[in-house]
């Protein structure tokens, strides 16, 4: 009998298909409906995207809280509803306002941790629904502002009326947002014309295969600890393993959160320590 696909695939997407596009097409093309991506990209953005397959999808929550890295095109002159190319223009300025300087200057304001309100159009959830749902039925709701970590944010061209800018952020940062607050503090409607993720946490470009890759296949997917980057490895004895396995909680001197218990190449479980003591966050057994 073959065994399951299982491992991690570093996709780079092209614009037009949504991360499930990417997802469904995995499915099919690994022979396995245990496929999920570790944070989504819009369909008009393009750049890498981590997949998880087979009990490596056991891993997809501690991977989506990875930073992520952006080269984004933020263009002045006129900003959309979808604060993208997604919709049609709703308001209009003159880009002439806006300056290098003063790019720079607000770019390097927007550090740490800032508030930030996301877009109308977006997956996350009010009411039981997304929001894009109820934009799309013309609904008028009052999205609050979230805490985002923002890293880094460089200016590395400006020609009017297009920004490109180097965006380096924490979990939960919508660029599109930032195309949209660029323009209302520089006094000059924008929207986020270009995006291409460069890396999301440890993996980037340089790790990524295509979807049209005719090399795709699960030859390609990545396995065992050093497979997943960005998570501290800890090796466990046997007893430890087994005692993991029965649901017990051991007593350890290690210290962490979110650390991949493993024997050699085996992965065992995501654990955390507690009070001396290991505790399973999530089986991988």
């Amino acid at each position: 009998m073959v065994p399951a696909p299982e491992g991690l695939l570093v996709i780079d997407k092209p614009e037009g298909p949504t991360s499930f596009d990417v997802v469904h097409k995995l499915r099919k093309v690994l022979g396995t409906r245990e496929v999920g991506h570790c944070g989504t990209l819009d369909p008009l953005a393009s750049g890498v995207v981590v997949v998880c397959v087979g009990r490596y999808t056991r891993l997809v929550r501690f991977l989506t809280s990875d930073d992520k890295h952006y080269i984004a095109g933020v263009t002045f002159g006129f900003s959309t509803p979808t604060f993208d190319l997604e919709s049609e223009a709703d308001a209009h300025g003159d880009p002439d306002v806006v300056t290098e300087e003063k790019l720079i200057a607000l770019l390097a304001s927007m550090k740490g941790t800032v508030k930030q309100v996301p877009p109308m159009h977006s997956a996350i959830q009010k009411g039981g629904e997304r929001l894009y749902a109820k934009a799309r039925r013309g609904e008028v709701v009052d999205v609050a502002a979230r805490d985002v970590v923002v890293h880094e944010l460089t200016l590395l061209s400006y020609r009017a009326p297009l920004a490109l800018i180097s965006v380096d952020v924490g979990k939960g940062f919508y660029v599109r947002s930032l195309a949209r607050d660029l323009g209302a503090a520089l006094g000059c409607p924008s929207h986020l014309s270009m995006l291409r993720r460069t890396a999301s946490g440890a993996f980037t470009l340089d790790d990524a295969v295509t979807l049209s890759d005719p090399a795709l296949s699960p030859e390609l997917l990545r396995r065992g600890p050093k497979a997943v980057r960005g998570m501290s490895c800890v090796e466990i004895d046997e007893a430890t393993a087994t005692a993991l396995r029965q649901g017990r909680r051991p007593a350890t001197a290690l210290a962490g959160t979110n650390l991949l218990a493993c024997q050699g190449e085996e992965i065992v479980a995501v654990v955390d320590v507690v009070a001396g003591v290991l505790q399973t966050v999530r089986g991988f057994g």
